[in-house]
């Protein structure tokens, strides 16, 4: 939240109580999503709520699936955008699991060989993201093409397979990097299993980076 707020407290106490009621919440459900009694709501709406303090603000905000921006009047947008959404929910699991990783896992090494491997997994993820979307932009196209439906209605073909299959072969590379990966997790102590020796496990989510930009070349 930037310092230019023009709300008072009054009115973002009012702003409070209107989001409570959309979401149908009573005084004392938001108070238990907050931690305090009804009565502290109820004095949240009535005289307000000081914008300037940022710790409150936020709370009630998570509390009210809203912005900390729409509560102090900074924006007229009540729900935070996919990007913000997605970006909060990878924060809560990557937030989970540096929690478990440091109660279970003594040595710093380890943890760090631990984090590591999820960094590439998350590398190779975002890839399989890129491919997705390529995936869905040829599947409209075959989907809204005219002139395929109507040459598959001729062979009596059904649309279904042709989907599967450009989607298939869209997503079959990247896939198949992420199951090597998986694998080569499994024998990391069995070298001769797998066939992927460490080194190469950490290559693969550049090599499949690099697959991407030789494709768009």
């Amino acid at each position: 939240m930037n310092e230019s707020i023009t709300f008072t407290a009054k009115q973002v106490g009012e702003r409070v109580k209107e989001r409570r009621t959309e979401l149908n919440l009573s005084m004392g459900d938001l108070g238990n999503r907050l931690g305090v009694n009804k009565s502290t709501i109820q004095r949240y709406e009535s005289k307000g709520v000081e914008p300037e303090k940022r710790y409150l603000i936020v709370s009630l905000a998570d509390a009210l699936l809203t912005t900390p921006e729409w509560l102090t009047g900074l924006s007229e947008e009540k729900e935070y955008d996919g990007y913000v959404k997605s970006k909060m929910k990878l924060d809560e699991h990557l937030e989970g699991f540096l929690k478990e990783m440091d109660s279970v896992v003594g040595s710093e090494a380890y943890q760090q060989f631990l984090a590591g491997h999820l960094c590439n997994i998350i590398d190779l993820y975002s890839v399989y993201t890129v491919h997705f979307a390529r995936a869905m932009k040829k599947v409209n196209e075959v989907t809204t093409d005219e002139g395929l439906k109507e040459s598959l209605m001729r062979y009596a073909i059904e649309s279904g397979a042709i989907v599967e299959q450009v989607y298939q072969k869209e997503m079959e590379p990247i896939i198949e990097d992420m199951k090597h990966y998986m694998d080569g997790l499994l024998h990391i102590y069995d070298k001769g299993k797998s066939g992927k020796l460490t080194g190469e496990m950490f290559r693969l989510p550049l090599d499949a980076r690099n697959r991407l930009d030789e494709n768009k070349n």
